[in-house]
């Protein structure tokens, strides 16, 4: 079967993927005003979505922003501010249709010269971007209301890149997009259904109704489709204590609390008025190496730690009950069937403290200091710094934990000179090419000829070569446990609870308060 009609069927299906609405509908019993209380566990230091990774930014930030494309509440790829697209029977021409009607919250219609700088900039700042922009040769706009991206060379993820929740391919007015350049955006102007209203740094972020929003009508769920905003406003309050956040929301003094530890479970079931959602696609924690300078830009120190760390030790401690994590290689998690792969096994999770410490003599390692840094505010990250700093001592590396607050810990990862090591967690991405760690100037700044190549492949084979794309999947793992930019712990499970004011809320791999209501 030839290239163009192999692109041509490929095309085809993923439009009806796309267009194809689920039977799924939002009750009756809906309530609009009021405000939404929600605890969360750490304060982002952005809401600009592009230039930062971090979930507490993502968390909010996707009330107010929104891109081309998302992903429903099965992990599949719909359009949400795109109406549709066609590609090209060479693929390097994508022709995208935008909706019409959409306004941003300052009023002005969203057109193509709009998209355009929005997918300018972030080209130029998300690690996905980056990515995606390698292959883009243009983008031009044929009217106001059609963006053709034009690609130098084929690249199957396009549409899947613009609609990663992790690379946030979102569309703001072009001169914001534009005044902005690399710095964060201080002039939150979205189309989303809510507005930013008020940030008190270390106490309240205000979120109000959209009352122009333009949604979907498809009951797609997850972050596209249908989306009404029936409370007044949403209100996040950064409460760090889990136990403050749990007794807040047994209380009625807050709705929704984020991230609690899975030790508060029992506390949560003996409650009749809370319900726990148990969110099974949720994070993965990882040991994160600086590969720019110092002792962990030798890749031997890095597979040394590969093998003197004890996943099971570090979940069961970061975590706690078996029933809220696993141990798996997986980059992706087993519910996403088309990228999920179990190469690296061999590797991971064998703990061998010989075979670590033949390592750091091989690498030269004479006990230079090795900064770990970790944050106080998520409550696993700090059990599992307590506990990786003595692995780490005992096959003789010099450890010097640094503990921070959330928001300067995510400043000093960007410095290189300051950490050796940091400790975080990484929730699902959707594609290989969309996996932030893989991007050279994401803290940690992983670069690799061997994964480069293998990217390359995997970006130039269809979507429909399933048996291909499962070979190269095998094969962008076999890199990662090589070289380990990272170092995998294990599959976390959040737990979610609300209380019996908030309605119509289903549990995802990070939350969102549309289609959703308070009944007092």
């Amino acid at each position: 079967m030839g290239r163009g009609i192999v692109l041509r069927i490929l095309a085809v299906c993923v439009i009806s993927a796309l267009l194809w609405p689920l039977s799924t509908g939002v009750t009756a019993q809906t309530r609009s005003g009021g405000i939404i209380k929600v605890a969360t566990d750490a304060e982002p230091n952005t809401f600009d979505w592009m230039t930062s990774t971090a979930t507490a930014t993502r968390l909010v930030a996707w009330h107010v922003f929104e891109g081309l494309f998302a992903i429903d509440q099965q992990y599949q790829v719909r359009p949400l501010l795109a109406e549709g697209f066609a590609a090209s029977p060479d693929g390097l021409r994508y022709t995208i249709r935008l909706r019409k009607g959409v306004k941003f919250h300052d009023g002005q219609p969203m057109t193509a010269g709009d998209v355009i700088a929005s997918l300018e900039r972030w080209g130029k700042l998300s690690s996905g971007g980056r990515e995606t922009f390698k292959h883009v040769k243009d983008i031009r706009a044929p009217d106001q209301s059609t963006v053709e991206i034009n690609l130098s060379s084929p690249f199957a993820p396009l549409i899947t890149s613009l609609g990663d929740p992790k690379q946030s391919a979102i569309v703001m007015p072009k001169a914001i997009a534009e005044r902005a350049g690399a710095q964060p955006v201080r002039e939150l102007v979205g189309t989303g259904p809510y507005i930013f209203k008020q940030w008190t740094p270390g106490q309240i972020i205000v979120l109000a109704r959209n009352p122009a929003y333009a949604s979907r009508t498809e009951n797609w769920g997850g972050l596209t489709g249908r989306k009404v905003a029936y409370a007044d406003e949403v209100h996040f309050y950064p409460v760090t204590d889990p136990q403050v956040r749990l007794s807040g929301v047994s209380t009625g003094q807050y709705d929704f609390a984020l991230a609690l530890p899975a030790d508060l479970y029992p506390k949560v079931k003996a409650d009749r008025r809370l319900t726990a959602d148990i969110v099974h696609v949720f994070s993965w924690p990882g040991i994160v190496f600086n590969k720019a300078r110092g002792p962990f830009t030798d890749v031997r120190l890095r597979q040394a730690v590969q093998y003197a760390i004890k996943p099971a030790d570090l979940m069961a401690a970061a975590v706690g009950p078996k029933e809220f994590w696993a141990l798996d290689p997986g980059l992706f998690f087993p519910e996403q069937r088309g990228v999920y792969s179990t190469a690296g096994a061999e590797i991971y999770n064998h703990q061998n403290l010989d075979k670590a410490r033949a390592l750091m003599r091989e690498a030269g390692y004479t006990g230079q200091k090795i900064v770990l840094m970790y944050t106080k505010d998520y409550t696993w990250m700090n059990n599992a710094g307590q506990v990786l700093a003595p692995e780490l001592q005992a096959v003789g590396f010099n450890v010097d934990s640094q503990v921070y607050d959330w928001p300067t810990l995510l400043s000093r990862r960007t410095k290189p000179q300051f950490f050796d090591i940091f400790i975080t967690g990484f929730s699902p991405s959707i594609d290989p090419t969309g996996i932030i760690f893989f991007g050279p100037k994401w803290p940690g700044w992983y670069q690799s000829a061997a994964l480069d190549k293998v990217l390359e492949e995997w970006s130039r084979t269809p979507v429909t070569a399933q048996a291909e794309r499962h070979k190269i999947m095998d094969e962008i793992q076999t890199v990662f446990y090589n070289e380990v930019p990272v170092a995998k712990l294990g599959n976390q499970y959040g737990l979610e609870v609300y209380n019996d004011r908030l309605q119509g809320y289903t549990s995802y791999f990070d939350v969102r308060f549309w289609n959703t209501w308070v009944t007092r």
